[in-house]
Order: structure tokens, then C-alpha cells, then sequence
């Protein structure tokens, strides 16, 4: 008996107008799944930006309209190609501002078909072809090298980007030598011993409900008992000291607390005759009128509790200017 010969629907794809709807992706979920995972078939519009290199300046909008009615009751037939956002600065860095920061995806080829499903509402079937930017591993490498992409990479991510740059250059000095620098061998263990956590702890570690510096401990360990109980043991130290350390008053609260001034005596003045000229009665001596009050130990900023991450945290962010909070991340990041 032969095959059943499959019907036109059946051939020419489910349509776009009525594929499930996806969740937009984040940048680093984009970077991901550029690089070491599978791409999907269909995207919101609202996720393709547009190649500031496409020549065509003017659109036909009575085009794009009837286009767009056609994709809605009938479908998309033919798919368009669009690069990943990572991929197309890679081949295009002096595009970098042009491309918004929640684009994950830059039409290559089918600009008609994304306005068309944009005004028309519905998702919009893509091939996504990022060989031009260069081998997976060199988008890899691209994501873990820039600071423009690596801060949209969560500790995890950039753990299975790690490891999959180690299996293919064989170690973890070629990786060192491929990044040109960018990382050493000591954030590259860190990050490997990540993957050795369970699943679920991994999850926490990519929420940031567990600090780094604990999980990398977990890690080293041999066990995944062992490591869970250490997680858990550490994390239910780490709350129960942060339970018993009285709240620092920040803010408008501690304003008003350095604006206080100490109460002191009401200054006095003679006792004068109601019925007595103006010009008999005497005014305060100077020698009782309070002096300036002067900067002691309590009107100073409270000593820092080194121990305390988010009290440290806190501080930063509120003496320092935006741009040496940056430099101060960037630094703490290399060194882990």
C-alpha cells in the first residue's frame, strides 16, 4: 500500500495567522537560543527590526495593506530571513545603535512580509540564517567577549556557553587565549562548576536567589546531595543572619535623623516691668546664644558593613555616579 500523499494544507505549513502565540524572548533568551539552541519557526513582529542596509527607502502601502489581508485569512507562504540580533552586529557592529536593544531579530531578506504581518497583527514565520556573522563558536565567543551582550547573560547561560567553547577548542586555556582576554581561567572554572548543581539550584542561581559564591562552593563538591544540602545549609545561615541585623534607615528617614539637632537649654532673657520703656529692656547675652553646631561622630554616615551585600550595594548606588557603579561592576565581574 502506498503512502498517503500528504494535502496541500499539510504541505504548505500551518498558517501564521493561526500558529500559537509565542512570548516575547529577552535578549539573553535570543543569545541563547541563537547559538545553542533551536530557533523558532514564527516570531512577534514587534521582535524584528528592520536592516538599517536595506536599500529600499519607500514602501507601495496599498502593497502592504493587500499583503497583509492576504497573510491574515490565508497564511504566510514563504518565510522570511532574518539574523539574530548578536549575529547581525557581530557582521555589523557600526550598526549597534540602529538595532533596538529589544529586537532579537534583523530582517535580511522580507521586509514587505514583516510590515505586513505587523499590521496585520499575527506572528511572522522566519529562517534564521546567521552565517554570515561566522561559525557558532564565534558567536559564542562574541557573546562572552562583549560587555553589551554578556550583561544580558545570566550566570547559567553563560556557564553552557562556557562549556560548549571548551568541548570545541579542547580546553579551557584555548577558550582563554580565544577571548583574547576578556575572561581568565578562574571565571571560566566558576562558571563550569555551575553546571554540576541540580537543576532547580541552577534555576535560583540564574534568579539570583543564590549568590554566586555559594553555588561555585556547591559545585566543587562531589555529590548532588552533598551540594543541595550545602545550598541549603549556607542559605538558611545566610537569612538567619539577615534576620537578626537591625534595618539601616536610608533615605528621607535618615535625612530627617541628620537634620535633628540635639535639644539643648532655652536661651533666657532678664525679667522686665511690663510698664517699662522699650528701650530699658535687655536682650539675651550673647554669651548664651547656641554656637554653630559643628559635624560629630553621629552626623557622619553610618561605617559600612562589609559582610552585608546589600547594604554594600545600597551605599554604592548612593554615593557614587552612574558611571563608576559600571566601572565597579565591570571590575568585580573580571575578578570572579
Amino acid at each position: 500500500m502506498s503512502a498517503r500523499r500528504p494535502s496541500a494544507a499539510e504541505r504548505a505549513g500551518a498558517s501564521a495567522a493561526f500558529g500559537s502565540a509565542r512570548a516575547p524572548r529577552s535578549t539573553r533568551g535570543q543569545i541563547i537560543d541563537s547559538v545553542v539552541g533551536t530557533p523558532p519557526a514564527s516570531v512577534s513582529p514587534d521582535l524584528v527590526a528592520e536592516n538599517p542596509e536595506n536599500p529600499r527607502e519607500e514602501y507601495n502601502e496599498d502593497y502592504i495593506t493587500s499583503l497583509s489581508q492576504n497573510m491574515r485569512e490565508v497564511g504566510q507562504i514563504q518565510a522570511a530571513t532574518v539574523m539574530t540580533r548578536l549575529a547581525f552586529l557581530v557582521s555589523h557592529p557600526e550598526h549597534k545603535e540602529a538595532i533596538p536593544s529589544d529586537r532579537e531579530y534583523v530582517a535580511i531578506d522580507g521586509h514587505c512580509r514583516l510590515r505586513a504581518a505587523r499590521q496585520a497583527g499575527i506572528d511572522l514565520r522566519i529562517t534564521v540564517d546567521d552565517s554570515p556573522a561566522g561559525t557558532r563558536e564565534d558567536l559564542l565567543a562574541a557573546a562572552l567577549s562583549a560587555n553589551h551582550f554578556r550583561k544580558d547573560l545570566t550566570p547559567i547561560e553563560e556557564a553552557k556557553a562556557i562549556e560548549a567553547l571548551v568541548e570545541f577548542h579542547g580546553s579551557a586555556a584555548a577558550v582563554v587565549s580565544v577571548l583574547g582576554g576578556a575572561i581568565n581561567d578562574s571565571w571560566i572554572s566558576t562558571r563550569r562548576a555551575l553546571l554540576k548543581l541540580p537543576e532547580e539550584i541552577q534555576q535560583k542561581v540564574a534568579d539570583k536567589e543564590v549568590p554566586i559564591a555559594i553555588a561555585r562552593k556547591a559545585g566543587s563538591l562531589l555529590t548532588p546531595e552533598e551540594r543541595t544540602a550545602y545550598v541549603d545549609t549556607e542559605m538558611a545561615a545566610r537569612a538567619a543572619a539577615q534576620a537578626q541585623k537591625p534595618k539601616p534607615v536610608r533615605g528621607r528617614a535618615a535625612a530627617a535623623a541628620k537634620r535633628q539637632t540635639p535639644a539643648g537649654p532655652a536661651p533666657t532673657a532678664q525679667a522686665t516691668s511690663p510698664a517699662a520703656p522699650a528701650s530699658t529692656v535687655t536682650t539675651t547675652p550673647a554669651s548664651s546664644v547656641p554656637e554653630p553646631r559643628t559635624s560629630t561622630a553621629t552626623d557622619r554616615d553610618p561605617a559600612i558593613d562589609w559582610s552585608d551585600p546589600d547594604g554594600i550595594a545600597a551605599t554604592i548606588l548612593q554615593r557614587c555616579s552612574p558611571t563608576v557603579v559600571e566601572g565597579i561592576a565591570q571590575k568585580l565581574l573580571a575578578s570572579l
